[in-house]
């Protein structure tokens, strides 16, 4: 565990450190001192300075006088421009719009501004256009939105389109929707997640030191109920208490924790956030290769990005199905969910409990 963690350290050291450095255009930056170099240096090379000194070293006067520009002195001048032009085209192609940006903004009053604050300079050379996730009006909106993005395949034809090296995405939603966005993602590499900071009301991505943040090593002790379902209530962010979950779950849902206190935006290394993923994944297969398991319930209270990091995990015929709950603060109960499928998602209204 010690040396583990010595070792996170330097590497989250040396990763800030090469960030540091991308930072900054340093092809360009040489190529535009080349070339004013080369603009300085060609005048001055048809000139030339004559100091003629007597043997006993004293100084009578100085001769300035003006050449005519040869072939040779011409050369020594334009190479360094020809040098210095071609440097800064050369990293300005390597800088193609490969770099895609997803804002995900449905809640009440969220920004659809992106962040600019998280890329770098260099970063902002390669950026995309901005593409907006969900809308902020009432549930049926959402969903019915959500459903049209899958129809037109939005992610892969919009997104990740036109050889994508790399995607920036996060936002706020309602966790089911954040959840469902992630399973449009499982196809998709080299994601970099940002998450909102409720402490400082600030957007940042997930870059500090890994603190190596583990679930308690729970056993899947509950049974599915008469129907078949099955639950698994994740509370990262706040606790959930079974008298908040649907009756007919509250002895059919098996809560997991992580080891310390709960606090909002617990994860902020994105390393440690794909290993509580893939830590659920396990209790996800556990429970999906169980005969009697026909749906599996998400009860949820995590970040908004682990939540997306989670929908990644969703694997369509190896899985039962997902349904992830919403939580309402104002009743203290999940009021709806949506199921994964195929075509999109399906809705659910739990008006009862």
């Amino acid at each position: 565990m010690g040396e583990r963690h010595i070792f996170s350290r330097i590497k989250w050291f040396f990763e800030r450190l090469l960030d540091f450095k991308r930072k900054s255009y340093p092809l360009s930056a040489t190529g535009a001192k080349l070339v004013g170099a080369s603009i300085f240096i060609s005048p001055l090379s048809t000139f030339c300075v004559r100091i003629i000194l007597p043997p006993e070293v004293a100084f009578l006067g100085a001769e300035w006088t003006r050449n005519e520009m040869t072939w040779m002195t011409f050369i020594l001048s334009f190479a360094p421009m020809l040098i210095g032009s071609y440097m800064i085209f050369w990293e300005l192609k390597a800088f193609a719009r490969n770099t895609a940006r997803v804002l995900i903004s449905g809640l009440p009053g969220v920004s659809i501004d992106f962040p600019e604050n998280i890329l770098s300079k260099s970063e902002h050379r390669k950026a995309r256009e901005v593409v907006v996730l969900s809308v902020n009006n009432d549930t049926e909106k959402q969903v019915e939105r959500y459903n049209a993005e899958v129809c037109v395949d939005l992610f892969k034809r919009f997104v990740l389109h036109d050889k994508c090296e790399k995607l920036y995405i996060g936002g706020l939603a309602r966790i089911p929707f954040l959840v469902a966005y992630g399973a449009l993602l499982r196809n998709a590499s080299n994601i970099f997640y940002f998450d909102k900071i409720h402490s400082t009301d600030s957007w940042r991505l997930l870059n500090d030191e890994d603190l190596d943040i583990k679930l308690c090593d729970t056993k899947l002790l509950a049974e599915p109920n008469e129907t078949g379902d099955i639950g698994i209530a994740l509370g990262l962010s706040t606790e959930i208490h079974k008298a908040q979950l649907p009756i007919s779950l509250q002895n059919s849902t098996n809560f997991i924790s992580t080891e310390i206190k709960l606090v909002r935006n617990l994860i902020l290394n994105q390393e440690n956030l794909k290993r509580i993923s893939g830590s659920l994944l396990k209790s996800i297969d556990f429970l999906s290769a169980k005969h009697n398991v026909k749906k599996i319930h998400f009860f949820l209270s995590v970040q908004s990005t682990l939540a997306i990091e989670l929908g990644r995990r969703y694997q369509e015929g190896t899985h039962k199905p997902w349904v992830i709950h919403n939580f309402d603060g104002k009743t203290g109960k999940y009021a709806w969910s949506l199921e994964l499928s195929s075509d999109g998602v399906i809705f659910h209204e739990h008006k009862a409990y």
